[in-house]
C-alpha cells in the first residue's frame, strides 16, 4: 500500500483553485532538486503552465533543459492520465520553447500515454519523463524533500513517521514475544526491505492489478520462502505483462542479486514453452556476466524456438564467415575442388538452423541446409558459377561456435 496519501492535498482548507495545491507541491520539489522553477501567472482559464530549468554540466561545457511540467491530480478517482489528458504534447513543447516534457501525477499513466511520450523520446528532438505516485514518493520520501511532506500531507507524515521506526519497534517486540516467532516476524519485514525499499507487486508495477498479485504471490514465495521454482512457476504461468516481468526481475536484481540468479536460473527450467524462459535467460546474462559453461548448461534447458532465437543469427553468421575464408578445412570442399582446375567459393546460404543441447548439456549441436555458390575454371574455358545443394553441422560450447563438418550434392548443381 501506498505511504502517502496524495488525497490530502486536495482535503486542504485553503481556498485554492482544484489542483493547485498538487502544482505548488511539485514546484517544490524541483526547486529542493535544484531546478529553476517558474510557471506563468493565471489566465483567463484559469490555467497555468509550470516550467523548471535544468542545469546540466559535462566535460564540454554546461548545458540548460526547459522542461514543460504537466500536473494532474487524480488523486480521489485515481483515474490514469491519458494521451487525451495531456493534449498534443510536440506541439505544446514548439509552442513553449521547452526540450522537454515531464508529467508529474497523482495516478499513473496509461499504457497507451506511455507508448506515446516513449515514442517522443526515441525520436531524439525531446526528451519526455513521468513522476507518478509512486516516483513522487520515492522522491518525497527522501532527502533533500521529506520536509515538503510535513507541509503538503501532514497525515501521510504522520504515519510515514511511524513506519520509519519501525526497526525500533520490531526491537521493542523482541522483549514482549518468543523468540522463535520474534524471528519470524522480523525475517518477513528483512525479506521485503533492503534500505529504504520495499519489494511489493505495487511498487514495482502500479499499473494493472493482475500483474500486481502475481508479483505479490511470487514474492512471497521468493523472499519469505525461499522457493525460486515455486516463484518461477508463479511468474513462468500466471497472469503478468510482459514489462511488469522483466520490471521484477530488475527490482529483485537491484536488492537481493543472489535470490534473482536463483530465479532466473528457476524461470529457464521451468520448461514451459510459452512462458518467459528466454527473456529471463538473456536477463541473467546480462545482468550477471555468468561464465561460459554455465550460460551454455543453462541455455540447453531452453525449447528448440528459443534456442534458435537466442542464436541463428551469430550462428548463420559464423557459418558463412568461416566457409568463406577456410573452405579448405573441411573434407566437402576436395569434392568440389575436383571438379575443376581452378575452383573458387564465392557465396554460402544458410536455410533451416535448428539447435539441440547434447546430452550432458555440455554444447548445443546445430544442423543447418546450404547452398554453395561456386565458380569453376578449366584451363581453355571461360569460368563459370554453379551452385550445389548441401548440409552443415557443428556446435557451441563454452570457448566459442565450431562447424563440425559441411557436405554437398555435387551431383546436384544450378548454373548461376
Amino acid at each position: 500500500m501506498p505511504i502517502l496519501k496524495f488525497e490530502e492535498l486536495s482535503d486542504s482548507e485553503q481556498k485554492s483553485p482544484k489542483g493547485e495545491n498538487f502544482e505548488g507541491l511539485i514546484r517544490e520539489i524541483g526547486r529542493e532538486l535544484g531546478l529553476r522553477p517558474e510557471w506563468t501567472g493565471r489566465g483567463a482559464d484559469q490555467g497555468r503552465d509550470l516550467f523548471f530549468t535544468e542545469r546540466r554540466e559535462g566535460p564540454l561545457g554546461t548545458t540548460q533543459v526547459r522542461w514543460l511540467v504537466s500536473c494532474k491530480d487524480y488523486a480521489h478517482s485515481q483515474r490514469s492520465v491519458s494521451e487525451q489528458d495531456v493534449g498534443a504534447v510536440t506541439d505544446k513543447l514548439v509552442q513553449h520553447e521547452a526540450d522537454g516534457f515531464l508529467l508529474a501525477t497523482t495516478s499513473i499513466a496509461t499504457t497507451g500515454l506511455k507508448s506515446l511520450l516513449d515514442g517522443i523520446a526515441k525520436q531524439g528532438q525531446y526528451k519526455t519523463l513521468v513522476w507518478d505516485r509512486h516516483e513522487l514518493e520515492n522522491i518525497l520520501l527522501r532527502e533533500p524533500c521529506t520536509h515538503l511532506v510535513k507541509r503538503y500531507l501532514p497525515k501521510s507524515y504522520e504515519a510515514y513517521q511511524r513506519l520509519s521506526s519501525i526497526p525500533q519497534a520490531l526491537n521493542s517486540l523482541s522483549v514482549l514475544m518468543p523468540g522463535e516467532i520474534f524471528r519470524k516476524v522480523e525475517a518477513v519485514f528483512e525479506a521485503y526491505q533492503a534500505g529504504d525499499v520495499w519489494l511489493t507487486g505495487e511498487r514495482i508495477w502500479p499499473h494493472e492489478s493482475a500483474s500486481i498479485e502475481t508479483i505479490d504471490r511470487a514474492l512471497s514465495a521468493l523472499l519469505e520462502s525461499d522457493d525460486a521454482a515455486s516463484a518461477a512457476r508463479i511468474l513462468s504461468r500466471d497472469e503478468i505483462e510482459f514489462e511488469a516481468f522483466e520490471a521484477t526481475l530488475t527490482a529483485i536484481a537491484s536488492v537481493r542479486p543472489i535470490q534473482a540468479q536463483d530465479l532466473c536460473r528457476a524461470i529457464v527450467k521451468d520448461g514451459n514453452d510459452a512462458g518467459p524462459a528466454l527473456s529471463a535467460f538473456r536477463f541473467f546474462v546480462q545482468e550477471f556476466e555468468p561464465a561460459n559453461e554455465e550460460q551454455i548448461r543453462l541455455a540447453a534447458n531452453l525449447s528448440r524456438d528459443d534456442l534458435t532465437d537466442l542464436y541463428a543469427i551469430e550462428v548463420d553468421n559464423f557459418i558463412v564467415a568461416e566457409l568463406s575464408s577456410n573452405p579448405e578445412k573441411y573434407s566437402a570442399w576436395g569434392q568440389l575442388d575436383a571438379l575443376s582446375s581452378s575452383t573458387r567459393l564465392e557465396d554460402c546460404h544458410v536455410d533451416g538452423l535448428e539447435f539441440t543441447p547434447d546430452r550432458r548439456n555440455a554444447k548445443i549441436e546445430f544442423s543447418a541446409a546450404l547452398e554453395i555458390w561456386v565458380e569453376l575454371s578449366y584451363a581453355r574455358e571461360d569460368a563459370g558459377s554453379f551452385s550445389f545443394p548441401g548440409s552443415v553441422t557443428g556446435h557451441i560450447d563454452a570457448d566459442g561456435i565450431y562447424i563440425q563438418d559441411f557436405s554437398v550434392d555435387t551431383g546436384s548443381s544450378h548454373e548461376g
